[in-house]
């Protein structure tokens, strides 16, 4: 079975440090040492997850005012009760759960 993209990315990461220093200050050219093809218009943002950063991804707004209130598109707006992706240690797990209870204390 082949290896995907994202786990060939992932441990060459991890084991080339200038491959890692590279993902982040040029992604495209990383991507494309890997034998990756990416658009010109399209944008790579790829960070090394740190164990003590949470990291929250806002998904952008309508890009006009008058769609606020509309979905944009999927990534806009979904969300599946309180499920999502666990993507970080256990103790930043805990972390984000009491900082959801806190903000639903003090703002019921």
């Amino acid at each position: 079975m082949k290896q995907t993209l994202e786990r060939a990315l992932i441990e060459k990461a991890w084991r080339d440090p200038a491959f890692r220093a590279a993902i982040e200050t040029d992604p495209k050219s990383a991507l494309k040492s890997m034998g990756v093809e990416v658009s010109d218009d399209v944008n790579i943002d790829i960070r090394m997850q740190r164990r003590d950063t949470l990291y929250y991804v806002i998904p952008p707004s309508a890009e006009h005012a008058d769609d606020a209130g509309n979905i944009i598109n999927q990534m806009d707006l979904w969300q599946s009760a309180e499920l999502f992706c666990w993507i970080m240690p256990q103790a930043l797990k805990l972390e984000l759960l009491g900082m959801r209870q806190s903000y639903r204390r003090n703002n019921a």
